[in-house]
Parts: C-alpha cells; structure tokens; sequence
C-alpha cells in the first residue's frame, strides 16, 4: 500500500492573519461530485459563512467538479489549517453520502509582489480551462463578492470571457502549477 503524503503538505505552511491566500480542496478520489447543483450552492455559502464569521475575506471561488479554488485573506481569528477544517465541515452535508473531502489541500500564500488578479483570473478561466462549458456560456459556480477587485472582469463580453485570454491562462496556469509568480 502506498505511504501517504499528506504530512509534507503541511511541511512549511506559514499561516499569517491579513495575507493572501490561493487555496484548492479536491474531492477524495477526485470524484467529480461537487458541481450537482444543491452541492455547489452549499459549496459557496460556505465560504460566505467563513467570511460572515470574520475568518476570512473572499476574494473569488469557484466550484469545479472535483475541487474547489478560492483566493482569500485570511482573518486573524483561525489559523489557515483551521479555516481549511471549517470550510470542509460546514460543506460537508452536501446531500451525497458517497463522497469526502482529500485529506489536505494545496494552499499559496502569495507573496507581496505577486498580484491577486492573476489567481482570480485563473479561477475565473478554469471551467473553461478544464473546458466544462463553451465560451460563450457562463459558469454558474464562480463567486466573486466584490467583482471591482478585478479589472478584467469589466472586459467581458455578455459576462463571457474573450477567446484571447485563452492562451493567457495557460500561461497563468504554468506558473501557478511551477511555484513561479505568475506575475513574472
């Protein structure tokens, strides 16, 4: 049986009130379960119940088939690994009994010179990006409290994403997946 892994994710998390979070919370098995419409509703009320607590301020969140994103500032009541467990909790009785959460996630802290448009921006493109929907449709699941936080959401065009900003979310993506800024 393979040993698991999931203590080295923990392994350097530095948890700091005010900053800058890119978080992604997979189904266990990566079971694609979270997009069933009473699931992700729930899903993203959760994350207004952590906000409405004090525990973070959303930035933007979507909701995928077998994971969530979300980009926060964390609040200074709970440590992140906390936020995490009652982001998980509240989400939890979701109407399937079938299905768990991963064991741990995959959190970012961003750096100060990395910009928060870039992570919002991948989170916004990744339905498209996974090519769930077409893009002339619009993705039901993202949630974004305060869209004038990101300038290029007032580029859209019938609240679709221009055809060109597929390739600049590949290069996004790349660097998100690398570790490197990508503002670089």
């Amino acid at each position: 049986m393979p040993e698991r892994q999931t203590a080295r994710l923990r392994r350097g998390r530095v948890s700091l009130p005010s900053t800058r979070y890119f978080l992604t919370l997979c189904t266990h098995g990566r079971e694609p379960v979270l997009t069933d419409p009473i699931c992700a509703e729930r899903l993203l009320a959760a994350w207004g119940a952590l906000q409405g607590a004090g525990d973070l301020v959303l930035l933007a969140a979507t909701v995928m088939p077998d994971h969530v994103h979300a980009l926060f500032v964390l609040g200074d009541r709970l440590p992140l690994g906390r936020v995490m467990a009652k982001y998980k909790a509240l989400a939890r009785d979701l109407g399937r009994v079938n299905w768990r959460w991963q064991q741990n996630g995959f959190e970012h802290r961003l750096r100060e010179n990395e910009d928060s448009a870039d992570y919002g921006f991948y989170i916004f493109m990744n339905a498209y990006r996974a090519r769930l929907i077409k893009p002339s449709e619009r993705w039901p699941w993202w949630l974004c409290p305060e869209p004038s936080r990101f300038a290029f959401l007032g580029h859209l065009i019938n609240g679709c994403p221009p055809i060109e900003w597929f390739e600049r979310v590949e290069q996004i993506a790349l660097r998100i997946a690398s570790g490197e800024s990508p503002s670089a």
